[in-house]
């Protein structure tokens, strides 16, 4: 790499940050003399997703936000702004910039880690869809007017049993009770429903390790109601597809994830459902142009898999890719993608949680106090202990 390089990354989130980490590791000194990292985002902070129901229970969660400066440290540049275009022929991009103004910046290597955005219910279904601090904020609110309420009866409802859901569905159930005994309300019923469509809970895992969770749940005293679809909120009720309902106080939409609805405005070859298509080695339409995370569809090519959208996915994705893109500057090969080993990590309120593991062809599955610690712990790693 006789000539200075330049590496554009897009995106603060989970792949984002992960990927700069292993640059700074990969790349080492080249990063001191011949090399320029520029890392945007429109936010100037990183935010921990996968930790947003914590605004429910919480009503102070600055630790949610990691200012993105505090990845990058000296080495790394920051730039906060949005990608507007793309031009591959004369390798660079243009960025909307905050004051309203644009820029053009020259790219050696670009990589899209722009990930994905929490799907939100229609503005006709009612109740609150849980996307964002201010939603999580509005939800917490809601709740504790229900709590202060004379009634006798608090029943919420769930929609949506991804991981988001049950964690949201634990943390909620636990706080409202422990909410109720300190106003002194102890008598005051609570009930959560967690709303499942499927058949069980979280089918890409064995069986046993959803009648797991589902067991830790009950302990907890939550309901899940399974092959039901809900449809909409209205007049405290949750009504079905199946034309059923049920009656309700506050109904929580968490529906899951959908790829960043930015990226069709890019030029890029997508799926149907909006993700970029990369090859095994995370190349997009052009050879310089990598994409990672939840944004992408890749394929591992020994298992034929397609990667999921999860935080592990990302961090796995980072660390190979980091390694692919200093192999094509040298003109060498690095290993393609792989997906990432079964693993199940789920928190089931702050002492409690289920994790999965498979190895040798065996299913370890651990759940309690040393479960929860886990899930912590790969909470803290997803955010590079920040």
């Amino acid at each position: 790499m006789a000539n200075k390089k330049t590496i554009i990354v897009i995106g603060g989130g989970y792949s984002g940050v992960n990927l700069i980490e292993a640059i700074k590791k990969d790349f080492h000194w080249e990063l001191r003399e011949n090399m320029r990292v520029i890392l945007i985002d429109k936010n100037s902070f990183h935010f921990k997703k996968v930790k947003l129901f914590k605004g429910i229970v919480n009503d102070k969660v600055a630790d949610l936000s990691v200012p993105l400066k505090d990845y990058c440290g000296t080495a790394i540049e920051f730039i906060q702004g949005e990608l507007a275009k793309i031009d591959a022929k004369k390798q660079t991009i243009r960025i909307a910039l905050q004051d309203g103004s644009f820029d053009e910046l020259y790219y050696d290597q670009l990589v899209l880690a722009m990930g994905s955005v929490v799907r939100e219910a229609d503005s006709d279904c009612g109740g609150f869809s849980l996307t964002s601090l201010e939603s999580a904020n509005n939800i917490r609110e809601q709740l504790l007017r229900k709590l202060q309420s004379p009634d006798i009866n608090l029943r919420v409802v769930i929609a949506g049993s991804g991981i988001t859901g049950i964690e949201t569905a634990a943390e909620v159930g636990t706080w409202l009770k422990e909410e109720a005994e300190k106003a002194g309300n102890k008598q005051k019923s609570i009930e959560i429903y967690l709303i499942n469509d499927k058949q069980r809970l979280v089918n890409d895992a064995p069986e046993k390790v959803g009648e797991r969770i589902e067991s830790r749940l009950r302990k907890h005293g939550i309901h899940v109601l399974h092959h039901k679809k809900a449809e909409r909120f209205t007049d405290n009720q949750l009504y079905f597809s199946d034309r059923s309902s049920l009656d309700a106080d506050v109904c929580i939409w968490t529906i899951g994830l959908k790829s960043h609805p930015d990226l069709c405005k890019l030029g890029l070859s997508l799926t149907q459902d909006g993700k970029i298509k990369v090859d095994a080695w995370y190349h997009a339409s052009e050879r310089n142009i990598y994409a990672i995370g939840d944004c992408v569809h890749v394929v591992d090519p020994m298992s034929g898999a397609a990667a999921a959208m999860s935080c592990k996915e990302a961090i796995s994705q980072a660390k190979r890719l980091s390694k692919i893109m200093k192999a094509d500057l040298d003109g060498s090969t690095a290993a393609p993608h792989q997906t990432y080993p079964d693993l199940l990590c789920i928190g089931l309120g702050p002492t409690d949680g289920v994790v999965w593991a498979k190895k040798w062809g065996m299913d370890f599955v651990l759940s309690g106090k040393v479960a929860e610690r886990i899930r912590e712990y790969t909470w803290s790693m997803s955010s590079i202990n920040r």
